[in-house]
């Protein structure tokens, strides 16, 4: 189970709402989506939209796992890997394909939201990531020229120019990229449920799929209280990957990210940060990382590498970085807590996965799902379509379990002393 409401503060600002029945009986499709997160729905919208019979089954409600628990922002770009890195590891081809469905996804996501008229807070007003040391303002300068060259809207911005933009003089400088923004992530998923609804999907809330059945003719999936048959299965079930696909959940490591949002700032607190409305998330790998809601609240939040007695703790950390960024939110309070899981990857890089059988699905987000996931519901569409491999925009890979990853999902959030202590590390200028 899930627990709790993805989230107080996005359930009280969405103007979206949405429900559907569980699965009840026995049901045929072409395919069946599992998971109703942006992922999912993304895939079920792009297959309504080529004419394919659709049947996606939630295990609890639309937005209910990380697309209804993240911070909202917008980044069309991968956490570690730059265009040349993208095209060195992938090859020339391939990478140019993955690059361009990268480059457009907040484009599809931004598009998608006014196409369907999704309430989602939309504020397609810019991403920024602020660098903490000189040599990563360094490093900032040359991720901004990369993606310049593609012709994507991005601009490095020294640190006065960083400052003003950001309400704070304490980063050395970095970089911004016009196409990014925020949104309200769980009424954007509300939105894309109804939108791909509304296309001829059909959706079931409440229907974990429990067990997955190869037939001669496709695939049996079972619920609770239903049975759905399909020619093809796509599952896109993030950091909540289960015994459903044994081997897709060794390849990932789910980790915690906590989300706090404050009350509203006095108008002229809010004047101050962020005035141009972007979202921000700076260079560190222990991340800091905020936005306003459209009432004024600074959304932010943080990893702990010791989760016990999460709240307290989180608060008393992200109250000490916000002072040290933004002095007049010294002694802030945070009204506003959740949390909820990122699929990580080894590499941090995501993965397509297809088996001749027509089981396909992806994973690995690595904290950039919002736009990624957009990008993504196309290339399960042309997976399904029977694309070949070296057309997809993402290759499929091999199932790869991350070695004696019992140990490492029960302690991979430790890491987070190692990456703090190489926040505090120089790079090479």
């Amino acid at each position: 189970m899930l627990g709790p409401p993805p989230s107080a503060l996005y359930t009280r600002l969405s103007r979206e709402t949405f429900s559907a029945p569980p699965l009840e009986g026995a049901a045929e499709t072409d395919v069946a989506v599992i998971g109703g997160g942006i992922g999912g729905l993304a895939a079920a919208l792009a297959l309504r939209r080529a004419g394919i019979a659709t049947t996606l089954l939630e295990a609890e409600t639309i937005g209910a796992g990380a697309s209804g628990r993240n911070n909202g922002q917008v980044i069309p770009t991968l956490t570690r890997h730059d265009p040349a890195a993208v095209l060195k590891t992938m090859g020339e081809a391939r990478g140019e394909r993955f690059l361009a469905m990268l480059q457009s996804s907040a484009d599809l996501l931004f598009d998608t939201a006014a196409s369907y008229a999704i309430d989602c807070d939309a504020a397609r007003s810019g991403w920024i990531q602020p660098a903490h040391t000189p040599g990563r303002a360094r490093l900032a300068e040359r991720r901004a020229a990369q993606w310049a060259a593609r012709g994507a809207p991005a601009e490095y911005l020294d640190a006065p120019a960083l400052a003003a933009r950001l309400g704070s003089t304490a980063y050395c400088g970095g970089w911004r990229h016009a196409g990014g923004g925020h949104i309200n992530p769980l009424a954007f998923a509300r939105g894309l449920a109804r939108a791909a609804q509304q296309e001829g999907a059909r959706i079931h809330e409440h229907s974990r799929a429990r067990r997955l059945v190869r037939e001669p003719d496709g695939w049996r999936v079972e619920a609770p209280q239903g049975v759905l048959r399909c020619r093809k299965l796509v599952v896109v079930t993030a950091a909540h990957t289960d015994a459903l696909w044994p081997r897709l959940r060794r390849t990932i490591v789910p980790v915690t990210s906590y989300q706090l949002a404050t009350d509203v700032l006095a108008p002229t607190v809010a004047a101050r940060i962020l005035p141009g409305n972007e979202a921000a998330s700076d260079t560190r790998n222990d991340l800091r990382y905020f936005h306003k809601d459209r009432e004024g609240r600074l959304v932010t939040g943080g990893a702990l590498a010791i989760q016990a007695v999460a709240r307290p703790r989180l608060e008393r950390a992200v109250r000490a970085r916000l002072a040290e960024l933004f002095p007049e939110l010294a002694g802030a309070d945070f009204p506003f807590f959740w949390g909820g899981r990122i699929a990580m990857t080894t590499d941090r890089l995501p993965r397509l996965h297809r088996t001749p059988d027509g089981l396909i699905g992806w994973i690995g987000c690595n904290g950039r799902g919002l736009a990624l996931a957009m990008g993504m519901g196309a290339v399960l569409r042309d997976a399904v379509l029977g694309a070949r491999d070296e057309d997809l925009a993402l290759a499929p890979a091999p199932l790869t379990p991350v070695p004696l990853h019992p140990l490492v999902r029960r302690t991979a959030r430790l890491a987070l002393i190692h990456y703090r202590r190489k926040d505090r590390t120089e790079v090479p200028l």
